[in-house]
């Protein structure tokens, strides 16, 4: 019976510009292992269900010709579970084959780096303490091809691509710093040991989180280390729709909410396992929450941030040693030139 080592999981939703691009970045890849890509559609009213079941059907099985060693599963059963609960899904069906290594690349980005994948697999092995390896990034945006970012990988130089053994670096995060600071890792591009997410997905996961990340790399620091790899292997798609640049406050708000109630709960869970100053940490992660929420006011609603700034100070004076709060602060002042609409936000 042949050994799958890894699974590469590409959860779907109205992507169809961009996810054959997605699929055909990941088939290039240029591993001698065999490996498998899950697709679940999570009730696309585009083409991207009909793409999905198109590629499951011609990457059906395991090649004998060792060029073509990836088999495509589409998994997708017509319930809408949202982003999390689809991640949980495929995650849940990866585990099923016994896998070794999971990655995740989401629907609109592309992998302009051929050999990502078995240098994130050859790094873990070679690196018990690692729980997870993330690679590196560059933007791209709606626009962005396949074939326009292989250009701009190929542009990048020779030097940069020095031995696996000096590639990565230990970014030396653990669930304090996930609970303290903004996420410094991106979802996309991340490859993960299958040690323990059988015991993640028992333990501490939820359809109901907001993010599909957090959660996970929260979990995971508990069992080991986060590497980074300097290649920028990933182009990620920087969509005006996505959360990072929506100009609704109010979604915003909901969002970084779901994060702060996220962070919350893994402090509530710590309780059971380990020993640590849970106020503090509780504290943290609102202080977190309410200096992100200045950063977005200053953006999208100039006009209410001063009101905010000053009820945050008043409610927590130790924020003016914030190093986000004052980056809101600059924020303000850059675009304080622009007028937004305003509507009733409620307090943070």
């Amino acid at each position: 019976m042949e050994i799958i080592e890894a699974a590469v999981i590409v959860t779907v939703f109205n992507k169809e510009k961009y996810l054959k691009d997605t699929l055909e970045s990941i088939l290039s890849q240029e591993t001698g292992r065999p490996f498998r890509i899950i697709l679940s559609d999570d009730g696309s009213t585009d083409s991207s269900r009909i793409i999905c079941a198109d590629y499951a059907a011609r990457y059906v099985s395991l090649s004998s010709d060792s060029s073509l060693n990836v088999s495509v599963h589409d998994i997708t059963d017509g319930n809408h579970r949202g982003v999390t609960g689809n991640f949980l899904y495929c995650l849940r069906y990866a585990l099923s084959l016994n896998v070794k290594y999971i990655s995740q690349i989401d629907s609109d980005d592309i992998l302009a780096d051929p050999g990502f994948l078995e240098r994130q697999i050859s790094f873990l092995e070679s690196h018990p303490d690692a729980q997870a390896a993330s690679s590196g990034f560059f933007l791209t945006n709606e626009l962005g091809t396949l074939e326009s970012v292989r250009s701009h990988f190929s542009q990048i130089s020779p030097a940069q691509h020095p031995s696996v053994g000096t590639l990565y670096k230990d970014l030396r995060i653990d669930y304090e710093y996930l609970l303290k600071h903004n996420n410094p890792l991106v979802a996309g591009g991340m490859t993960y040991k299958t040690d323990h997410l059988a015991d993640y997905l028992d333990d501490f996961a939820s359809d109901s989180d907001s993010t599909q990340d957090l959660p996970l790399w929260l979990y995971l620091s508990l069992y080991g280390s986060f590497w980074g790899c300097d290649i920028k292997s990933l182009a990620y798609r920087n969509l005006p729709e996505s959360v990072s640049r929506s100009r609704d406050v109010e979604a915003q708000m909901k969002f970084q909410k779901a994060s702060l109630s996220t962070r919350l709960r893994f402090i509530d869970y710590l309780k059971t396992r380990t020993g640590c100053n849970y106020e503090a940490l509780a504290k943290a992660s609102e202080s977190l929450y309410k200096t992100k929420m200045l950063r977005h006011y200053a953006k999208l609603s100039p006009k209410d941030f001063p009101s905010k700034l000053w009820k945050s100070l008043k409610e927590k004076p130790s924020m003016l040693f914030s190093r986000d709060l004052w980056r809101s602060v600059g924020v303000y002042f850059k675009n304080r030139k622009y007028s937004f609409s305003s509507r009733h936000i409620a307090d943070a």
